[in-house]
C-alpha cells in the first residue's frame, strides 16, 4: 500500500512542493528515505519511529520506502519528520483520511522521541505557497502559529503531537487555541533627545529616514558615531503589512524567529561585527542562508568601523546598494533576495581616530590618513547618499542640559516626508532613494537660475554622474521634509553640504 502526503521545501525564500510518497510492503524490514534529502532527513528515521511508538502507534515490521518528490531537488531541514509520519500512519490504517485531508493541506513539522511536534524555518513560506497553490490550509506546529497568521485566507491548524494530527485528519477535529498576544518589543530607552550636540549628523539621520538615504558618519573615537546610528530606529515609520511578511519570511527561513519574537513587526536593525565572514553578511553558502543584508531588508544595516571590514565584502555591497536585490547563482540554481534597507556606516578619519581634531593628537602622516580611509573604495563612497563629518563635543556641549528634539518629534517629519513620497509614486514602500532617471527628471527639475549654481558646483567638486543624481535625491527629500512643492535653492545647498565630492 502507498499514500502520498503533502508538504513544502524552499530554495533561497522560493518554495516549491513535495509530494512525500509513502510505500510499504512485506519484505525484510528495512526504512529508506530518497529523494536527495540532506543529513537531517537521512536521520529522521530513527525519529519517526521512535516518535510513533511512544505515541502508541506500534509499527509491524515491514519494508518502508518514503520518496521526497521531485527526486532531482535537494532537500533540507528535519520539517518532512511529520509529513513521513503521517504518509506511514495512513498507510499502515492507523488512521483514516475521511476528509480528504491529505489531498487539500501540507504538512510540516519536527518531531520529537515523545512524538512532540516542534518549530520549523520557513513555515510562513509554506503557507504563502499553500494559499498561492489553492490548498486548503498547513498542518505545522503550534510554536509556528503566531508568523502562520499573518496570512489570510488559507486554514492554519496549528497542531502540538501526533495524537492530535491523527485526530484532526481522521475526526477533523482541531483543537482551540487560546490566541497569544504578539509581544511588542519594548522600546528600547533611547532617544534623540539624550543626544548633545551632533546637529548635522542628526539632521543627516532625519533624511535618511524619510528618503531611504545611505550615510556614512566619520569621525573621532567618542564622537558619538555609533550612539547616533543605534538611534535610527526610534524614528522610523512602522512597517507596512506588506514589509511584515517580507521580513518575517526571511527571518522565518533565516532560523531567527522565536517565541518571545514571533513576527518581525519593527524595523530590523542589523549590526554585523567586522569579523563577520563574507557569507554571513551578503548570503548564500550551500543552503543559500540568507545574510545580514537580507535580515536587514526594510530596516537598517549599520557597519561600525566599516574600514575594518574585508575588502571583498565591502566590494559586494555594490550590486545590494544600487538595485535593492542580491542575485547569488550557483551550477543548479540561482536565487534572489531582497536588499531593501537602509545603509549606515561609521568610521574614524585614519588610523589613530584624530585627524579632525584641532588639538595637534593626530600622529598620522598625509599618506597615512589618505592609505585609512582608501580601504573604503570610491565606487562604496559614491553610493553613500550623505556624508558627515563628526568632531568630539567641546566641554561646554558636554556640560549642556539643554533639552534637544525628541525622536518622537522628528519621526513625525519623517511619516510626514514618507506620506509626501507615497501619494508622488503611487508606492508606500517607494522612497526618493529608489528614483530611477526617468523619475529624477520628472520630481527633480530645477530652474534656470538653480541649474546654474548647480552647474558651477559640479565643475567645482568634480561630481560624478551618480554623485549627481545622489544629490537631487537628497535634496528632493529635503525638500519634502520641508513640504515644498519644488526644490529650492537652499534644498540644494543642504544637499551639497551632505556630499564631499
Amino acid at each position: 500500500m502507498n499514500k502520498k502526503v503533502l508538504s513544502s521545501s524552499y530554495i533561497g525564500i522560493e518554495s516549491f512542493l513535495v509530494d512525500v510518497e509513502v510505500d510499504i510492503s512485506n519484505g525484510l524490514p528495512i526504512f529508506s528515505i530518497i529523494g536527495l534529502g540532506d543529513t537531517a532527513i537521512s536521520e529522521s528515521k530513527d525519529r519517526i519511529r521512535t516518535a510513533l511508538k511512544n505515541s502508541n502507534f506500534k509499527l509491524e515490521p515491514k519494508k518502508i520506502i518514503v520518496n521526497l518528490s521531485p527526486a532531482g531537488i535537494k532537500k533540507e531541514g528535519a520539517h518532512f519528520d511529520l509529513p513521513i509520519a503521517v504518509g506511514i500512519m495512513t498507510t499502515m490504517g492507523f488512521i483514516k483520511d475521511r476528509y480528504n485531508i491529505l489531498e487539500n493541506y501540507l504538512f510540516l513539522g519536527e518531531l520529537s522521541l515523545t512524538g512532540e511536534i516542534k518549530r520549523v524555518n520557513g513555515a510562513l513560506n509554506s503557507v504563502i505557497f499553500a494559499k498561492e497553490n489553492g490548498y486548503k490550509g498547513v498542518v505545522l506546529p503550534f510554536e509556528n502559529y503566531q508568523e502562520a497568521s499573518l496570512i489570510r485566507g488559507v486554514d492554519i491548524i496549528p497542531v502540538k503531537n501526533l495524537q492530535e494530527v491523527g485526530e484532526f485528519i481522521s475526526k477533523n477535529i482541531i483543537h482551540t487555541i487560546q490566541e497569544k498576544i504578539i509581544p511588542n518589543i519594548p522600546e528600547e530607552e533611547i532617544d534623540f533627545s539624550d543626544v548633545k550636540g551632533q546637529a548635522m549628523a542628526k539632521r543627516a539621520l532625519e533624511i535618511a529616514a524619510a528618503g531611504k538615504h545611505n550615510l556614512i558618519l566619520i569621525g573621532s573615537p567618542g564622537s558619538g558615531k555609533s550612539m547616533l546610528c543605534k538611534r535610527i530606529t526610534t524614528i522610523l515609520p512602522p512597517l507596512t503589512e506588506k514589509e511584515t511578511i517580507e521580513s518575517t519570511k526571511i527571518y522565518s527561513i533565516a532560523g531567527e524567529l522565536s517565541e518571545k519574537r514571533p513576527i518581525i513587526n519593527t524595523p530590523p536593525f542589523r549590526a554585523p561585527h567586522h569579523t563577520s565572514t563574507p557569507i554571513s553578511i551578503i548570503g548564500g553558502g550551500k543552503k543559500f542562508t540568507p545574510g545580514e543584508i537580507s535580515l536587514a531588508s526594510n530596516g537598517v544595516l549599520f557597519l561600525d568601523e566599516l574600514g575594518e571590514f574585508p575588502r571583498s565584502v565591502l566590494e559586494s555591497l555594490r550590486q545590494p546598494l544600487e538595485e535593492q536585490v542580491l542575485s547569488i547563482s550557483r551550477a543548479q540554481y540561482r536565487v534572489n533576495f531582497k536588499t531593501n534597507f537602509i545603509f549606515l556606516a561609521a568610521t574614524n578619519p585614519c588610523e589613530c581616530g584624530y585627524a579632525f581634531e584641532p588639538s595637534g593628537r593626530c600622529t598620522c602622516t598625509q599618506t597615512e590618513i589618505n592609505k585609512y580611509m582608501k580601504k573604503i573604495s570610491g565606487p562604496i563612497m559614491d553610493r553613500i547618499d550623505l556624508h558627515v563629518e563628526m568632531r568630539r563635543l567641546s566641554e561646554e556641549e558636554l556640560m549642556s542640559y539643554k533639552p534637544s528634539e525628541s525622536s518622537r518629534e522628528i519621526r513625525e517629519r519623517v511619516i510626514k516626508a514618507r506620506t509626501i513620497q507615497k501619494l508622488r509614486f503611487g508606492n508606500e514602500e517607494f522612497c526618493n532613494g529608489n528614483m530611477t532617471q526617468k523619475q529624477l527628471k520628472k520630481y527633480c527639475q530645477l530652474s534656470e537660475e538653480n541649474k546654474e549654481y548647480f552647474k558651477k558646483v559640479i565643475q567645482t567638486l568634480e561630481i560624478s554622474a551618480r554623485g549627481f543624481d545622489k544629490i537631487l535625491k537628497v535634496a528632493r527629500t529635503i525638500a519634502d521634509l520641508a513640504e515644498s512643492k519644488n526644490i529650492e535653492k537652499e534644498h540644494l545647498m543642504e544637499a551639497l553640504s551632505f556630499r564631499k565630492k
